[in-house]
């Protein structure tokens, strides 16, 4: 059993050598922000250990690639070492693909309080208070294998709780038979637990998203274990900059409602949710057909305009980055009951779609117009149900279109206003 409690903050991703994204035609206030939050999060990370009198930190993986953040990079981690090493802290580092351990130049001293795990092979560090043996860290930095291996970190069980340290995926059934307490995982951006208790098993994220396919809050993971090795586990907010994705669906337009003033709800949720940090939005409006006027392009790009007026100039702001148009969830179901062209049509689409490939042989049409080799015009004719699916979906929309005079544009896969494509 544990012979005293112990807190230990467990962080990873920082990727300090990348800058954030979907950032294109943003507002003077915000530049500035956005340029240091990677850092600012980061720097959190190290005053909370201070602040909560932490006994150490582990790190697992990505903290930033030397080459490529520049001086500032190493310089950084070197000042918030050497804080963590006046206050007794110490620090459990495994890198991973982009702090490989033989990236650090070799100029630069590590402070002695800084434990760097092997790539070459899982090795153990044993944290003391005062003399007393209170922890095993097994760890292991990453070699360029995508796998945590189970059974790297096999030990003998003894009265230490025991952290294991790793990059990359892990089975949580190979990880959780092994003798190990906490799991600290990195290699995820997005945190994620694994599994819950016994052991647990967990992925830290980074502590500031980059991009639209980062939503949400990121931070890091703070550990506190009692004398009983009892875990009590709080995720620590740090990000500076929140990312979101938003969908409004056709039936909101559809039954009436004001676009705008759904949207001004969304956005008053965001904030609020945010507490007071900056909010990168993207809107995906999927199309009302039977109302198309109401959110067509012309009418997309008017309500971005406002939504960055009203929004996107405050403290916090909250700035669209763009608006995405999807094509309709579902037809509308008067359409198949047409008795026209377009209801023959929607009626046939959806037979073909029950059952692909028992209703579409492209060999016959691919032998007499597609030219190239045996190879290319097989890799066609032998089309997976999933793929002959997606082909059906994408020709009944431009059939919708052809047979509905153009009124809405459902041929290009997205309609996008205001951002960067990604």
């Amino acid at each position: 059993m544990a012979k005293e409690s112990f807190r230990f903050i467990h962080a990873s991703d920082f990727h300090l050598e990348r800058p954030l994204q979907d950032i294109l035609d943003l507002p003077e206030q915000m530049r500035k922000t956005l340029v240091e939050a990677p850092w600012r999060a980061a720097e959190a990370v190290f005053e909370h250990a201070v602040v909560e009198n932490i006994d150490f930190v582990v790190l697992s993986g990505d903290i930033l690639n030397p080459a490529t953040s520049g001086s500032q990079g190493p310089a950084f981690l070197l000042d918030q070492f050497e804080t963590l090493r006046g206050k007794g802290i110490q620090i459990y580092w495994a890198g991973g693909e982009v702090d490989d351990p033989d990236r650090w130049p070799a100029a630069v001293s590590l402070p002695d309080n800084v434990h760097l795990f092997s790539k070459h092979e899982a090795e153990t560090f044993i944290f003391r208070r005062h003399q007393t043996p209170l922890v095993n860290l097994i760890g292991r930095s990453s070699s360029g294998g995508e796998t945590v291996r189970a059974v790297e970190y096999a030990n003998e069980a003894d009265d230490n709780f025991v952290v294991a340290v790793g990059y990359g995926q892990a089975d949580a059934e190979s990880l959780a038979s092994e003798h190990v307490d906490y799991w600290a995982l990195g290699g995820r951006h997005q945190g994620e637990i694994v599994r819950s208790d016994d052991p647990v098993i967990r992925y830290a994220g980074s502590p500031q998203a980059r991009s639209l396919k980062e939503p949400g809050p990121h931070g890091f993971v703070l550990v506190d274990v009692d004398a009983q090795r009892e875990l009590q586990i709080h995720t620590i907010e740090t990000d500076q900059i929140r990312y979101s994705v938003q969908e409004i669906d056709a039936d909101d337009v559809a039954l009436g409602r004001d676009l705008r003033q759904l949207l001004a709800k969304r956005v008053a949720r965001l904030q609020s949710e945010a507490s007071g940090r900056h909010v990168l939005v993207k809107w995906r409006v999927h199309l009302d057909l039977e109302n198309a006027s109401v959110v067509g392009p012309s009418a997309m790009e008017d309500l971005l305009g406002w939504l960055r007026r009203e929004f996107g100039h405050g403290q916090p702001s909250c700035w669209s980055t763009d608006i995405e148009i999807l094509p309709p969830k579902e037809l509308p179901a008067s359409w198949k009951e047409e008795d026209t062209i377009l209801g023959d049509f929607l009626r046939t689409s959806a037979s073909a779609r029950k059952d692909p490939a028992k209703h579409i042989n492209l060999k016959p049409i691919i032998d007499v117009e597609t030219p190239g080799t045996n190879n290319w015009q097989g890799a066609l004719s032998g089309s997976s149900s999933n793929s002959l699916t997606a082909t059906i979906e994408r020709s009944t929309l431009l059939g919708v279109d052809l047979l509905r005079g153009h009124k809405v544009d459902l041929v290009a896969p997205t309609r996008r206003f205001g951002g960067s494509e990604k």
